[in-house]
C-alpha cells in the first residue's frame, strides 16, 4: 500500500494534481497499480511522510498495535483514512486467491511419485524406533535414513538393493520424505552390509519396543528353517546344493532359520549354508534368546533326541511331533472332541508312553518318559485328503510298473534285465511317498539277457499305513497342561509357515541374485527387517476389524501418488505445483489405525517461477498438394 501522486493537464492547458492510496497486484503475470481511495487535491502530508502514513493504515486495517501519534493531525488523517476504507468495504485480512491465467496447451506433468506407503512405512519404523536403533549400532543419521529406505522399498516394491535404487530414482518419493538425495547404487550396498553384524541388537531392541507397543509377555517360541534358490555362478560359501522346499534342486541355495514369538514377530534370525542341517541349528538360535525361557515349539524335522535332551538341559519346555513311526487310530473313544478355527473336527487320546524298542533309535531314550506327555490327533478330513492323495500314488506306481511288464512282450520296449532292473530303480525314486509299500520282483529269462515279468504285490505295511493316515502324535514337557491347550499351541506353528511364505511372495526374499556371502546375508535380513514393519501395520489394522494381508495392504498404497504439474503463465513465468491424490477409504482407515495424522491439503505446494522465455513452435509449413500430372 502506498501513496500516489498524479497530475491531469486541463484542456485549458491548466494542470490539476491530484492524490490516491493504491496498492500493486498482479495482472496476467505483469505487476499493475490498484487505486483503492481518492485522497483529493488537497491532501497535504509531506512527501517524506508518504511511507509513514501507508504502514500506519496497514497496521490499523491489521489491528496491530501502535505507538502514540505526537501530530494530532496525522492522526486524524489515518483514522479518516480507514474508516472510509472501511466503508468502501476494503478488508485487508480477507487473502482473496490469486487468479492464475494459465495456457492449458503448455501444461505439463513432470513428475508422479507414490507417497502414501512411504509414509506408512515411515511412520511405523518411528513408532519402532528403528532409525535411533541404527544410530546406536554405529550407522551415521545419513546411513540410517538410507537403510529406512531399504527396507520401505523392500515392503513396498521388492527386489535386490539395484531394483531398490531404481524405485527410489523413477517411482518413489521416499528420498523427499527423508530430506536425501539420489545415493550412488554402492551407497545403498554398503547401508545393507552395515546391518547384518548388528542384527541380534537390532532385532532384541526391535522386540522390546514392540513389546511396549503392543503389551504382549513372551511365552512361546516358535522355530523352523526354510531356504531359498539363487540363479548366477556359484561363488559364496553359503551357496550350496541340498533339499529346496520350492523344488529347485537345479539351483544353489541359502537356508534362513527364524525363530517367532507367539505375538507373530521375529525373535532372531540367521543366515546358514543351503545345506545346513535342521537339528544341528537349534541350539544356535537358543543361545539369542538372553537368557529368557519360552516354551519352544518345533516340527519333527527339529525334534531330535539330541534336541529335545538340549532343551531340556537348558530349562526349556518344549512341544513337537513325534519322529516315530504314527500308530493306528486308538478303538476306544476318544478323550477329548475339539474344532479348529476353520471348522474341521479334530479327536484327541492321551496316549502312554511309547515302549522301548532295540530297533527303534528314537525310543532308545535314557531320560524319564514319564516326564512327557504324548498326545495322539486324528482328523477325519486330513485322512480323507491323505488317502487320496495315497491312492493317486499307488494308482500311479501300478500302472508304471503295469506298462514296464507289458512292454517286455511288446517291440520298441525296455527288455533287457539290467536296463528293467534300472528303471525299476527309477521308479522307486520317484515314487517314494509309496514304493516302500510294494515288493517287486523282476523275473529274468532263462539263457537270456533279458527280462521274462515285473511282478508287485501289496506289503501289510499298505494297509497299516491306511489306517494310520489322518492321525500324528504330539509329544510336549508340559506333563500339566490340557490336551485343548497343548493342541493350540502347536496348531500356531503354521503361523511361521505364513510368515516364510510372506517373506517369499510378498518381500521379495526368492530368488537371490547375489554372489558374495555379506550380500547374500544382508539382502536376507533386510527382508526380514521390512516383515517385522509390515506385521506391525498389520497388527494395528487388525484391531480395528481389517485383516488384509500385505500384498493387499501394498496395493491400494502404491495406488496413490504424488503428482508434479507445470502450468505456464507466459512465456516468462509458470507455476509448479506438488498435490496428493485424495486418499480413498482404505487407504484413510490404514492410515488412522496405525495413528498417521495426514491431510493432503497440507502437503499442497504451488510455486512461481521465472525461467527463460520458451521458445516459439516453429510454424510448420503446409504440405501442399502434389500434382497429379495429365494423361499423356
Amino acid at each position: 500500500m502506498y501513496v500516489r501522486a498524479q497530475t491531469h493537464r486541463r484542456k485549458n492547458g491548466t494542470t490539476r494534481q491530484g492524490f490516491s492510496l493504491a496498492e500493486t497486484v498482479r495482472v496476467n503475470g505483469q505487476p499493475r497499480s490498484k487505486t483503492l481511495l481518492n485522497l483529493g487535491p488537497d491532501f497535504d502530508l509531506p512527501k517524506e511522510r508518504w511511507n509513514e502514513f501507508a504502514r500506519h493504515i496497514e497496521a490499523r486495517l491489521n489491528a496491530e498495535p501502535c505507538l502514540p501519534f505526537e501530530d494530532e493531525s496525522f492522526e486524524k488523517k489515518v483514522a479518516d483514512t480507514v474508516q472510509r476504507l472501511r466503508d468502501k468495504g476494503y478488508d485487508i485480512t480477507k487473502k482473496t486467491k490469486k487468479l492464475h491465467l494459465i495456457d492449458p496447451t503448455q501444461t505439463t506433468h513432470s513428475d508422479s511419485r507414490t507417497f502414501a506407503g512411504e509414509r506408512a512405512s515411515l511412520h511405523a519404523m518411528e513408532q519402532l524406533k528403528l532409525p535411533d536403533i541404527l544410530v546406536d549400532v554405529g550407522l551415521s543419521e545419513r546411513h540410517a535414513k538410507l537403510a529406512c529406505a531399504l527396507i520401505a522399498g523392500r515392503m513396498l516394491s521388492p527386489g535386490s538393493e539395484r531394483h531398490t535404487h531404481d524405485w527410489m530414482a523413477h517411482t518413489s518419493g521416499i528420498l523427499p520424505l527423508l530430506g536425501l538425495d539420489l545415493p550412488g547404487e554402492r551407497t545403498l550396498y554398503r547401508c545393507a552390509e552395515a546391518l547384518y553384524p548388528h542384527r541380534q541388537q537390532i532385532m532384541d531392541r526391535l522386540f522390546g519396543k514392540t513389546r511396549e507397543l503392543l503389551d504382549f509377555e513372551e511365552t512361546i517360541i516358535f522355530y523352523d528353517l526354510t531356504n531359498t534358490f539363487y540363479h548366477g555362478k556359484k561363488k559364496g560359501e553359503l551357496l550350496r546344493h541340498g533339499y529346496s522346499k520350492e523344488k529347485r534342486r537345479d539351483c544353489p541355495l541359502v537356508s534362513l532359520a527364524l525363530t517367532l514369538d507367539a505375538s507373530g514377530f521375529p525373535r532372531s534370525a540367521e543366515v546358514l549354508p543351503g545345506n545346513a542341517s535342521e537339528p544341528a541349528t537349534l541350539a544356535q538360535a537358543i543361545e539369542k534368546l538372553n537368557g529368557s525361557t519360552p516354551t519352544i515349539i518345533m516340527d519333527a524335522g527339529i525334534a531330535t533326541k539330541k534336541n529335545r535332551e538340549y532343551l531340556k538341559t537348558q530349562g526349556l519346555d518344549w512341544i513337537c511331533v513325534d519322529r516315530g513311526k504314527v500308530p493306528e487310530v486308538p478303538a476306544s473313544d476318544p478323550d477329548q472332541e475339539l474344532e479348529t478355527a476353520s471348522k474341521v473336527a479334530i479327536l484327541a487320546w492321551r496316549l502312554p508312553a511309547p515302549e522301548e524298542s532295540p530297533q527303534d533309535e528314537e525310543s532308545q531314550e535314557e531320560s524319564l518318559q514319564d516326564e512327557e506327555q504324548f498326545i495322539y490327533v486324528h482328523s477325519k478330513a486330513k485322512q480323507a485328503k491323505e488317502d487320496e492323495i495315497l491312492a493317486t500314488k499307488c494308482t500311479e506306481f501300478e500302472e508304471e510298473l503295469t506298462k514296464l511288464h507289458e512292454g517286455l512282450s511288446k517291440p520298441y520296449f525296455l527288455k533287457t534285465y539290467a536296463l528293467v532292473e534300472r528303471k525299476v530303480g527309477r521308479l522307486k525314486n520317484e515314487y517314494d511317498p509309496v514304493s516302500h509299500l510294494y515288493d517287486i520282483t523282476v523275473t529274468p529269462k532263462q539263457k537270456s539277457k533279458h527280462a521274462e515279468a515285473v511282478t508287485f504285490t501289496k506289503r501289510d505295511a499298505h494297509e497299516a499305513r491306511m489306517q494310520a493316515s489322518g492321525g500324528y502324535v504330539i509329544r510336549t514337557s508340559h506333563i500339566d497342561w490340557s490336551i485343548q491347550k497343548t493342541l493350540q499351541m502347536y496348531w500356531r506353528l503354521t503361523e511361521i509357515e505364513s510368515v516364510f511364505r510372506a517373506m517369499k511372495t510378498d518381500l521379495g526374499l526368492r530368488p537371490i541374485y547375489h554372489s558374495k556371502d555379506v550380500q547374500i546375508a544382508s539382502h536376507l535380513f533386510i527382508t526380514v527387517l521390512a516383515y517385522y514393519v509390515a506385521y506391525l501395520i498389520r497388527c494395528q489394522l487388525k484391531k480395528d476389524g481389517v485383516h488384509a494381508n500385505w500384498n493387499t495392504i501394498r496395493t491400494h498404497l502404491n495406488r496413490i501418488h504424488r503428482i508434479t504439474t507445470k502450468m505456464h503463465k507466459n512465456r516468462y513465468r509458470y507455476l509448479v505445483t506438488k498435490v496428493d491424490q485424495d486418499l480413498p477409504p482404505f487407504v484413510s482407515q490404514l492410515f488412522k489405525s496405525v495413528g498417521l495424522l495426514y491431510d493432503p491439503n497440507a502437503t499442497r505446494i504451488v510455486e512461481e517461477h521465472v525461467g527463460q522465455p520458451n521458445p516459439p513452435e516453429a510454424s510448420k509449413p503446409i504440405a501442399e498438394t502434389p500434382k497429379i500430372p495429365p494423361d499423356s
